[in-house]
């Protein structure tokens, strides 16, 4: 009797355990961290590269940067010292760099915006048409479609001259740049003297 006794009781604790350890059960969802820990990013990388491709395999882009921070509560990224280039099957890349970088939306395949912000540079060179370089306080870069815009101003350098702007629109894929101007300052161009009579 004893015996049987012992064995049911083996039985049921052996079932026990195999419903405890048993992969239907789910996880058990982390608790809340620790006070100390509030207002840390969820991810912290230092001298990141970030590659996307496109579905052909084609680099779309690369986000290079000295630190990135990752937040999931608002799913949002800083980075301090961003380096993006935006690839195009058609044309050359457009690279933009910055002191810092703040990235919404681009996981998960959703489209999204990366704001850069001080001393932003955007530049490309084509061996075709020459180099453009755009200097602004502020842009707003949208990896797809390949767009970026400010309301800042701009400041376009190229091989034929200086154009200053108070706003810039502009389509990347086409190298189209839409410049804006207000009442209090059109937009002004300076060509160089070597550019005079070509």
């Amino acid at each position: 009797m004893r015996q049987l006794a012992a064995g049911v009781l083996l039985a049921v604790g052996l079932l026990l355990l195999a419903f405890y350890l048993a992969p239907w059960r789910g996880t058990v969802p982390p608790g809340a961290p620790p006070p100390e820990l509030a207002g840390e990013p969820d991810i912290y990388m230092e001298s990141a590269v970030i590659n996307q491709f496109q579905d052909d395999g084609t680099l779309q882009y690369r986000l290079a940067a000295q630190q990135v921070r990752t937040f999931d509560a608002d799913r949002h990224t800083l980075l301090i010292g961003p380096d993006f280039s935006l690839y195009s099957p058609t044309a050359p890349p457009w690279r933009v760099s910055a002191r810092r970088g703040d990235l919404h939306g681009l996981r998960d395949g959703a489209d999204g915006v990366l704001v850069l912000s001080g001393e932003v540079v955007l530049h490309q060179t084509d061996p075709e048409r020459g180099f453009t370089t755009v200097r602004t306080a502020e842009l707003r870069v949208h990896p797809d479609p390949r767009y970026a815009e400010t309301e800042r101003d701009v400041m376009i350098e190229t091989e034929a001259g200086r154009t200053f702007a108070q706003g810039l629109k502009a389509d990347l894929e086409r190298r189209i740049l839409n410049l804006q101007a207000d009442a209090d300052g059109p937009v002004h161009t300076i060509v160089l003297p070597e550019q005079i009579g070509q």
